[in-house]
């Protein structure tokens, strides 16, 4: 009997827990929901209003989610990742510009990836709207940036030989000419 007793306690005890766990994961989902969106909303906001600082931020914190991303998210950190480069080339600072750059391209590969359909449909729907912004060819661009700089670091990338000034010296023979065997001047 005291056994019964208490298995039928440990019943009900598991499922209250089972009940009350289902309503907070549904409120925080909800919460999630409601977070990506004021995300979004103050992302769009920090790049209509030139905040680069902050728009960096928000993407850099939202980057961390790329899986998770719609299509349209994708492009507006894409978006935001273009004018943090634009404003790093702008005020010289290499380093920055290289970290956005390789930001770009993660964010850029794992979205592709990860839904390639409706992602390149984003990025359609987005070059239609801006005809200057093709995210495929700017991230070749930027992965051909990134392999120079890694090429230059590791010191792989040799700078080429310098062509000769005067093309006589190249053709001329190593060995020196005897006198008598040299043409008249």
């Amino acid at each position: 009997m005291r056994y019964i007793l208490s298995l039928i306690a440990l019943v009900v005890l598991m499922s209250c827990m089972a009940a009350c766990g289902s309503k907070t994961s549904g409120e925080e989902s909800e919460t999630v929901a409601e977070s990506v969106d004021e995300q979004n909303t103050q992302l769009a906001e920090a790049l209509n209003v030139g905040n680069i600082g902050r728009a960096s931020a928000m993407a850099d914190s939202m980057s961390l989610f790329v899986d998770d991303f719609t299509p349209e998210q994708t492009v507006q950190v894409l978006m935001a990742f273009l004018s943090v480069h634009n404003d790093a080339v702008a005020a010289k600072e290499r380093r920055r510009d290289l970290e956005t750059i390789r930001k770009y391209i993660d964010v850029y590969d794992i979205a592709v990836s990860t839904n390639p359909k409706d992602t390149r449909a984003a990025f359609a729907k987005a070059k239609r709207i801006n005809p200057e912004v093709d995210f495929d060819s700017i991230a070749v661009m930027f992965r051909e940036r990134l392999a120079q700089y890694d090429a230059i670091q590791d010191g792989t990338l040799n700078a080429p030989e310098p062509a000769a000034a005067d093309s006589a010296a190249a053709d001329s023979v190593a060995e020196e000419i005897p006198l008598e065997l040299r043409p008249a001047e």
